[in-house]
This record gives structure tokens, sequence and C-alpha cells, in this order.
């Protein structure tokens, strides 16, 4: 290399490392880091693409671990292809365990002014993050923005789930109904005075084959009653399974919840992705593009994890499901 061409490459680094100087001056800490660099940065910005192009897009990032989570979608001409959450790979380690909760949800149930963070919280390590912008599509995507739990010690109920998971919920309806549903000392954490809100069932209609009508038992504070079809008998999670979320009678979330174990995994399996279907209502109360399987996946190009809603299928709501679109 010649004498130019080296002080050209020293200023350049010595210009970089000013640069993360400063960023770190500023914010204390370091920049997020920059967008995955594979296929999928290859595809064209939904901003960008026009026409039938396939396209992506990103949400905000949020940092997890030693890493970023953010959700992403993936169109072909407006209609959804997938649409999920990306963790860089960095994310899925340093992850907290200390502490099973953040404790942003908790209520003294025993009264003894102290708050059992193993007992008295709910919730594990959350993020709310936003959806990223879609391109135009009749009737549009139903989902509203997506909660990120991190259960470094699972959850009730004990011998089913109290292992170490993630919980990705895709909700239906706006934060504001969630932020809604306060916590107490009924069911899990649920104020008393919403447990039978929490409790009432689905319309036969609007219920999705194999999950029961309504569940106060898993009733959440912060979060709404969970659905489960898994059978009792099949033990502690091991793998991924699809949980949906009621409230007032209504579906308000679609939820794959995975080991982390399980999500690690996809690093080295054959493959690298696992799918299975999502058990579909009669119908839909409101119009859209309605997942009807959900994927975990290590992208080795990207170098993350995703845990996505594909295989979308219109609804036309009460008027039931049309043909799927592939």
């Amino acid at each position: 290399m010649n004498t130019s061409r080296m002080r050209s490459v020293a200023a350049a680094a010595l210009g970089s490392a000013a640069l993360l100087a400063a960023l770190l001056s500023a914010t204390g800490r370091a920049p997020a880091p920059p967008p995955p660099s594979g296929s999928a940065a290859r595809m064209p910005d939904c901003g960008e693409a026009a026409g039938s192009a396939a396209c992506s897009a990103y949400g905000p990032a949020a940092r997890l671990g030693g890493g970023t989570v953010r959700t992403y979608g993936e169109y072909q001409g407006g209609i959804p292809k997938a649409l999920g959450i990306s963790l860089t790979a960095p994310a899925v380690t340093g992850l907290p365990t200390s502490a099973a909760t953040d404790g942003k949800h908790c209520y003294d149930a025993d009264a003894d002014g102290h708050l059992d963070g193993m007992h008295e919280c709910v919730g594990g390590h959350s993020l709310e993050l936003a959806l990223p912008a879609t391109p135009a599509a009749p009737d549009g995507v139903p989902f509203q923005w997506v909660l990120f739990n991190w259960n470094p010690n699972g959850h009730n109920p004990h011998g089913r789930y109290d292992v170490a998971h993630f919980d990705v919920h895709f909700y239906l309806v706006p934060r504001e109904v969630r932020t809604a549903i306060k916590t107490g000392g009924c069911s899990l954490l649920i104020a008393c005075d919403q447990l039978a809100e929490a409790g009432k069932p689905v319309p036969a209609a609007y219920l999705p084959a194999g999950y029961p009508a309504s569940s106060p038992q898993t009733a959440e504070g912060a979060m709404g009653a969970h659905l489960d079809s898994r059978p009792p008998t099949t033990g502690t999670l091991s793998g991924q399974t699809f949980i949906y979320g009621a409230y007032a009678g209504d579906l308000i979330f679609m939820e794959p919840m995975l080991t982390r174990d399980f999500l690690q995994r996809h690093r080295t399996a054959p493959g690298h992705r696992t799918c299975e279907s999502i058990p579909q209502p009669a119908a839909w109360r409101i119009p859209g593009w309605y997942p009807t399987r959900y994927c975990t996946a290590f992208r080795p190009e990207e170098g993350d994890y995703t845990v996505s809603l594909t295989d979308f299928v219109h609804s036309g709501g009460a008027r039931g499901l049309a043909t799927a679109v592939r």
C-alpha cells in the first residue's frame, strides 16, 4: 500500500473513531447497529418500490440484550407476505436473567408492603414495538402494534410455561385497550373488577378451532385472557405454540410463544426455519388480511432471528374467509 493510501485509510479510521466518540458522549451509549446487510436489506424498501414489486419495511429498533429487536413486514403488490419481529443475533445473548420481570406491572397481592418480582409482577421484560409503515392495500393489515416479552423464568401455568421463553403479541386493538387492563389480586394479577370482562366468552363465529371460548383463570393484568389449545398433558413447552388473547368477548391479540432454546437451535438446524399452521375462526369480525401460519427462523445472510406471521388470506369480516393468496 503506498503512502498516500495509508494516510487516507488512517484518516478515515480517525474520523470513524471521532464520530463514535461523539455519539457516545452525546447519548452515553453506543449507536444502534446498522440495518441488516443480507438479502432482506437488498429487497427494495416499500417506500421506494412500485407496482407489484416485492418490498420490505422495518419498524424502529429497540435495544435488547447485546443487540436490537424491531418489527418488519414483507409485501408483494401491497399484499402482506410476512409480518414479524427481527432479533439481531447479539440480542439473544446477554438477556436479563437476574430479575423475573422488569417491574412494570406489579401488584402487592399479600399486602406486605413489598413486591415479590417472581409472584407479584407479570409480563416478564417487555417492549412495545411500533409496526413499520405498510403499503396501501384493500382493508389492510388488522394488526396495530407488537408487545414483545422475554420471560427468563417463564410464567404460569406452572409445569407448562415456566421455562425461559419469548412471547410475541401481535395486537389487533390499540395500546389503550391493553393499558386499561389493570393489575390486581385476581387470577394472573388482574384487577378483580375486570375479571368478568376478561372472561367473557368469544362468540363461536369468531372462535378459532380448538380454543376455549373463555379462560378467566389465565386473565392477566396489562394483557388480557390467554386462550390456549395446547393440551395439559403435553407438559412443559420445548418448542413453539400459538396463543390467542381475548378481552370483553373479542380476540385482541395473536401470540407465538417459543422457548429461547428453540429459537437458538435454528441457527444450526438444516433449513433454519420451522412453520406451523394457525387455527382459524370461521370468520373474522374486522375485514383485512390475516395470517394462517407462523414461523420461527434464523436468516444466515442477515444474521438475525425472526418470529413471523405468514401465508395471509383476506377476510371480508363477518362474511367469512376468502381463498388464500400466495
